[in-house]
Parts: structure tokens; sequence; C-alpha cells
């Protein structure tokens, strides 16, 4: 038989209510729930020779193992947030029992309750914008210190022509940032009135996201479920006006909202 260090609670979700656990599809262990002060965690046993610290960090390098074990977290919570309102953990979060989990779940239910309530009928939403520099550069030929640097070098000497080239070039690429930055603005400004709340984390690096050019924005937005169509509605219109300039929307959800669960990732961190 099995010692209780032998294993470790991985926890998916919190809920207010139980949810049916049973409707979720195959999942990688039996799934149970651990109630306590009017919450419920969903939650599993794993194996702590694989998600013990240190196997654990050796596991995170096999990109294979990641792939398998996050979509399983993902498709689990996702499940549950199909007739509840879930406040989702991260990847990988774990207690040792039962009892330490009920622990955290007492010394937070006020917390949790709160954010429960505030999360309630809603989801989140993801939008990124991506930009084409090379289209987007015709928009800013007119800018006014590249216009005048340009007709400076007309009349300048070979050597200051050098140095003024290099500073138009420069100017340009300022201006094709601030241009970038002020669509992605834009974007956020006019998806706000018909979300909760919006966040904008760090954007995804160019090899990395593959898309039609450089990441300009990777925004989440919380949005009430019986607005979720205005907001698709809304974000394609934006990706529509905004094509012209070579900018690019993609719009992804609904989501567990991540974004809005500061409570669980401080309460996991402490």
């Amino acid at each position: 038989m099995n010692t209780p260090e032998e294993h470790l609670i991985y926890l998916y979700c919190v809920t207010a209510e139980p949810p049916e656990l049973r409707l979720v599809e195959d999942p990688p262990s039996a799934l149970y729930l651990v109630c306590e002060a009017g919450l419920c965690a969903v939650v599993c046993r794993v194996e702590a020779r694989e998600f013990g610290e240190s196997n654990l960090r050796r596991n995170l390098d096999d990109l294979g193992w990641v792939a398998v074990e996050t979509t399983n977290h993902e498709r689990i919570i996702e499940a549950i947030m199909q007739d509840h309102c879930v406040i989702p953990f991260r990847f990988a979060t774990l207690f040792k029992t039962d009892d330490s989990l009920r622990s955290q779940l007492r010394a937070h239910c006020g917390q949790f309750r709160t954010l429960l309530a505030q999360l309630d009928d809603k989801a989140e939403w993801g939008v990124k914008a991506y930009c084409d520099f090379e289209k987007l550069e015709y928009g800013v030929r007119d800018d006014g210190m590249v216009s005048n640097l340009g007709e400076a070098m007309c009349s300048a000497s070979p050597g200051k022509t050098f140095l003024l080239g290099k500073k138009r070039q420069e100017s340009a690429k300022a201006a094709l940032a601030d241009r970038a930055g002020c669509y992605a603005d834009q974007i956020v400004q006019a998806l706000q009135p018909i979300s909760v709340q919006a966040r904008t984390t760090d954007v995804v690096p160019q090899g990395e996201a593959e898309r039609y050019g450089p990441m300009i924005l990777n925004a989440a937005f919380l949005v009430c479920n019986g607005d979720a169509r205005a907001f698709v509605d809304a974000t394609n219109a934006l990706g529509e006006r905004y094509a012209g300039a070579g900018i690019f929307i993609e719009c992804s959800g609904p989501w567990p909202p991540y974004n809005f669960c500061d409570l669980a990732k401080a309460t996991v961190d402490a």
C-alpha cells in the first residue's frame, strides 16, 4: 500500500458548488473534491516521483511531457467551467495532503467567495495584435521629423548625409513603434466598454509568435457571457478596420479567467 508521502494533491480549480465530476471526459486519474468552508476544490492525486519538486523540475524540460500535462490541466478546468464559475489555478499547483488544502480554503474562504462572485457568469477572452511593419511604414513617411531629415539630406555634404541618414532611420523606427503602440492602445480602449476588466501582458517574441509579424498587443479581457458575441463582433470589426494599416488582430476564448485571479496566484505563492 502506498504511503501518503508517495502522493501529492494536484489542484485544478475552486468552485462555490460541487461540480459533476463524472461529466469530465477521460480525466488523467480519478478526480475528487476537497470541500471546506463552503468551497469545493477539484483535485486528483499524482505521484510524487513525477510531480515532486526535483522530479517536476526535470520533467518541465521535457516538452512532450509538458504538452500532455498542460493540455489535460486546461481540459479539466474548461470542462468544469461549462456549468460552474471557477477560480483556475496554474499548472502544477500542489499540496502535500487534503488537510493542507483544506487549511488554505479556510484561511481564504471570504476572499475566494468574493472573487467567485466577481467572476460569476464571465469568462476570459484573449486579444492579440500583430504588425506588418513594412506595411505600416507607409503611414509614417509623412512624419514631420522623418520628412525634415530627408529634405536636409538632399543638400548636405556626403559625410553629413550619412549621419543624417542614420538619424532618419532611427527616427523612422521610433515613429513606427509609436504608431504601433497607438494602434494597440486604441484596440484596448475600443474593447474596454464591452468588458468588465482588461489587462495587458508581455508580448511574445516574434520567433515564437509566428504570425503576421511582431506581436504588439497581448491582452486579456474579462467579459460577461451575455456580451461574448458583441465582444467577438467588435474585435472582428477592429481587425477589418486596421488591416489596411498592417495590423492583424486575433481573438480567442472563452478561457478560464487566469489573468483575473491574482488571489489564486498569491495564495499558491505564499
